[in-house]
């Protein structure tokens, strides 16, 4: 009884989430907010909206691609086309269950590649070590773009140009975070072991990528990946005036809270246009439409690939039912 609450709370938490902050961040909206997000979708200038779906769409080609490199040092060599379905069908996945897109991934892989469910599972947790240094090699970089600008003084300085404590209070309570966490850390075996696990998993997967035969692919399409991410927010800006002198700095920016949004609730529901106005607004670009249209679209594409994704690789046989036909 206890688990099954656990789980519908694992569940409904996180939509529920993403829900209220839908509601609050469309509420919050002034009535000229709302004229300007409807002419943004009727006035943008479609050709670089375009240009940007594609920009994700072969980042996720890319990522499907960059997953073989991972499977074949097992003895594995999918097709393409269900390394891709099931990355797009993951995503899907992930919009009905938080969390459930990477088991499914590794399930339909299973089915129709025959690949053990423990091995495919375990490159994607690789691939999530990856993308998780990528994310904070990302943040460094939009932490030295904002060190070189004038955003530091919005920090460090309030309105009236006097010094603010702010940027104090934050790195204090992330100190004092820190030490309470290597408290629990050093009194409690069971966290203990669990951190060390996590540890051990993420030095694993750097090594496994760092010793398989096409590691520079590997790091070539990571790279390639996570330029088509940032890319892709750049050119969906040029789609309207007021963002289309948008800067390297604000783009990192807009970019890091969008994907922080993302992880933190399913899809970034509610939570990702809140942020990125948010982080447009620390810029002087106060168009909220932005952060509405970008996520409408990307989601959208996910939406339209992954069901396709979903339809089109059970339109195929199961390699296990094959499997149990020629048994008998």
């Amino acid at each position: 009884m206890k688990s099954t609450i656990i789980k519908i709370l694992k569940l409904v938490v996180p939509i529920g989430i993403g829900l209220y902050l839908t509601w609050y961040f469309l509420t919050g909206l002034s009535d000229q907010e709302i004229d300007q997000t409807k002419r943004a979708f009727y006035e943008a200038d479609y050709l670089w909206v375009v240009i940007s779906l594609f920009l994700a769409f072969f980042s996720h080609l890319s990522r499907a691609y960059r997953w073989l490199f991972l499977l074949e040092p097992l003895g594995y060599k999918p097709k393409l086309s269900n390394s891709y379905h099931a990355v797009m069908s993951g995503y899907i996945i992930n919009y009905t269950v938080p969390r459930s897109g990477e088991i499914a991934r590794a399930g339909l892989m299973t089915s129709y590649e025959k690949i053990p469910f423990e091995k495919g599972f375990a490159t994607i947790v690789i691939e999530r070590v990856i993308d998780v240094i990528m994310l904070l090699i990302v943040v460094f970089i939009s932490g030295l773009l904002q060190a070189n600008s004038d955003q530091l003084d919005k920090i460090t300085q309030t309105d009236s140009g006097e010094p603010s404590y702010l940027i104090w209070y934050i790195l204090g309570g992330g100190f004092l975070m820190g030490i309470v966490g290597l408290i629990v850390y050093l009194k409690s075996e069971k966290v203990k072991s669990f951190v060390n696990e996590k540890l051990q998993g993420f030095w694993e997967g750097l090594k496994s990528v760092w010793t398989m035969k096409k590691k520079w692919a590997f790091i070539g399409h990571t790279l390639f990946i996570w330029t088509c991410y940032v890319g892709m927010f750049w050119v969906a800006a040029q789609a309207f005036p007021e963002t289309e002198g948008i800067t390297i700095g604000c783009v990192f920016a807009a970019f890091v809270v969008g994907a922080t949004a993302i992880a933190a609730v399913p899809g970034g529901l509610g939570l990702y246009p809140l942020w990125v106005t948010a982080a447009l607004a620390a810029y002087d670009i106060n168009f909220a439409a932005f952060g509405i249209f970008i996520w409408a679209t990307q989601t959208g594409l996910l939406i339209v690939l992954g069901l396709l994704s979903l339809f089109l690789i059970q339109r195929q046989p199961k390699l296990v039912e094959i499997n149990s036909k020629e048994d008998e």
